[in-house]
């Protein structure tokens, strides 16, 4: 069967972004159907407008929108230097691309998929966070008759939509075959909204083993005990400091990875792909924010420590909350009074993840044969 399948996918510095699209193509792929990414570039998101009628709020909230001003002038900054810093690394995601993942040559417009949609049997949309208001991404530009499917979407932490949003979202749900969603909390907001067939079911990356990614996997110089941190930008439970502290107290190296424009005074380094994936394998310890680089602890593993999102940003922790409760290992979030000593010394029992996802991907396999009508 031939599979077209819309997620996230042109980061530059985002390895779960490209291990995910990558991990769900090679498993279609293993399953014997002919998969391909349609690559999809949505439009920019409107600016807020100023409106006369708000202005009592606006003023209520002057100190507020001061603080939001502040920091979106800040953030603005560090984006271009890490623009310009960026252009110099050679993480080699266009390559791994080229080499990887089969997509479209064109690079679709909303109204081009609206007018011209790519061809196939069937369209899966998923995984990564991209529910939210872009409806590309609930395939709303596929035929009405065309198969449609779900593979772990996330919502990001959502609970609420307007209920425009949720009427719109009610609408095109209601014709797709199945509705695997990643989190518990994106299941819940499904049946909410009268989407009662939607279930939970494991990220794509989950749905490949370690042999599986030591085929892309790349070697990298051998070290001595080390710390594999990789840090998403958003804003952590902790300080980079703290960490950097903690490695010296006992003699750790580390190996820096930053994404997304964090920038700091430590030394970072750019790895490819496959490079990720060997830093991250034999490391003593990997310290992180990401939820992807937890998923590859697991799997390889890894003693790790899990650092939660703050300042706005709490809701996105719930998918590695989610991953960390099912496999029994929600000790290894730090929490207020923890320390990264506490956690790396505690007994990490990788035991009940393995069974968690052999049962999880097996049923992952039935739940795709059966949406793409295929005897397994």
């Amino acid at each position: 069967m031939k599979i077209g399948v819309i997620t996230f996918w042109d980061s530059q510095d985002n390895y779960g972004q490209l291990l995910q699209c990558y991990a769900l193509q090679t498993y279609l792929k293993k399953m014997g159907h002919e998969v391909y990414l349609i690559k999809y570039k949505g439009k920019p998101i409107a600016k807020p407008q100023f409106k006369w009628s708000g202005l009592f709020r606006y003023l209520m909230n002057f100190p507020i929108y001061v603080s939001l001003f502040r920091d979106i002038l800040i953030n603005r900054f560090k984006m271009h230097k890490y623009q310009n810093r960026i252009s110099e690394d050679n993480r080699g995601f266009d390559l791994f691309r080229k080499r990887y993942i089969v997509s479209t040559t064109k690079i679709y417009s909303e109204q081009e998929l609206y007018d011209t949609p790519p061809q196939a049997d069937a369209y899966i949309c998923g995984s990564d966070q991209i529910w939210g208001g872009d409806f590309v991404y609930y395939l709303s530009f596929v035929p009405l008759d065309s198969l449609k499917i779900a593979y772990a979407p996330s919502f990001g932490g959502i609970t609420r939509m307007s209920s425009e949003c949720e009427e719109q979202v009610r609408k095109y749900l209601s014709n797709f075959t199945f509705i695997g969603v990643r989190e518990q909390s994106g299941v819940d907001l499904c049946h909410r909204i009268g989407i009662e067939k939607a279930v939970k079911v494991v990220d794509p990356t989950l749905l490949l083993s370690s042999v599986d990614y030591n085929s892309i996997r790349q070697k990298t110089p051998v070290r001595k005990a080390y710390i594999f941190l990789y840090l998403l930008g958003n804003p952590i439970a902790c300080s980079v400091s703290d960490i950097f502290s903690f490695a010296r107290a006992n003699n750790f190296e580390v190996v820096y990875v930053a994404s997304q424009g964090r920038l700091d005074s430590y030394e970072k380094t750019s790895p490819q792909i496959g490079e990720w994936i060997d830093y991250l394998a034999n490391a003593d310890l990997v310290v992180t924010n990401s939820f992807h680089c937890t998923v590859f602890s697991l799997l390889f593993n890894r003693k790790f420590v899990a650092i939660p999102l703050v300042k706005g940003f709490e809701r996105m922790n719930v998918r590695i909350q989610d991953l960390l409760s099912e496999s029994q290992l929600e000790s290894a979030i730090l929490q207020e009074n923890d320390t990264l000593d506490q956690i790396y010394h505690m007994n990490f029992d990788f035991k009940p993840f393995q069974e968690y996802r052999e049962r999880e991907v097996k049923k992952a396999h039935s739940y795709l044969c059966n949406s793409l009508n295929k005897k397994c």
